[in-house]
């Protein structure tokens, strides 16, 4: 176990530095310190490594998220928009240390293959669904609105992401653009929930 994880990190580090198309697998085994015959003892090919490779991206974004503190843990509003600031942060903070992991999901694994382009889709509609799931939890509790549609905004939420993401693939990260991004989208976000006071 321990001597495949080691080469899916090698992988990782290889892709992510080349590009999945340019890198051999005499390269895989170069940087996890093994002979290609080892590779081929664990993995049947280098696509299937890949699928492991964008697994351990998605679960390095799932662990900077930290979901069980970002979904079913808000008694109000303002409490969700905290978590998902917090949440916002540690990803810029990975993203801070770990620029390329963005590039793997994004980019390189949507372009190998339709099948692995699909996965990363599904990974969208899940995300989706557990934003709805947050969202109709508020609205039956009492603090967010109760005309909203979950699974309707849930897709859209996720579109607002969109964006930032591609920003941050283009160019060299600036902290006061990140900052605005992140706080017009939260604010709309806000207002959009929020409760509407009577008018009197």
């Amino acid at each position: 176990m321990r001597r495949r994880r080691q080469i899916i990190e090698a992988a990782y580090e290889v892709f992510t530095a080349h590009g999945y198309a340019a890198t051999a697998i005499s390269a895989v085994a170069a940087r996890a310190g093994v002979g290609q015959g080892t590779i081929y003892r664990y993995f049947g090919s280098k696509r299937e490594i890949l699928d492991h490779v964008v697994d351990f991206g998605i679960d390095k974004v799932i662990e900077s998220v930290r979901i069980p503190e970002l979904f079913g843990t808000a008694r109000s509003l303002d409490e969700l928009m905290d978590a998902v600031r917090a949440a916002v942060s540690r990803i810029y903070d990975l993203l801070e240390r770990e620029p390329q992991v963005l590039r793997l999901l994004l980019v390189e694994a949507g372009a190998i293959d339709p099948e692995l382009a699909q996965r990363l889709l599904g990974l969208e509609a899940v995300t989706a669904s557990l934003v709805a799931g947050e969202i109709s939890r508020g609205v039956y509790a009492g603090w967010l609105r109760a005309d909203l549609d979950p699974e309707v905004l849930g897709h859209a939420i996720l579109t607002l992401v969109g964006p930032w993401l591609m920003r941050e693939l283009h160019g060299t990260p600036d902290p006061r653009a990140r900052e605005r991004s992140t706080e017009g989208v939260l604010r709309l976000l806000e207002k959009a929930l929020r409760i509407r006071e009577a008018v009197s």
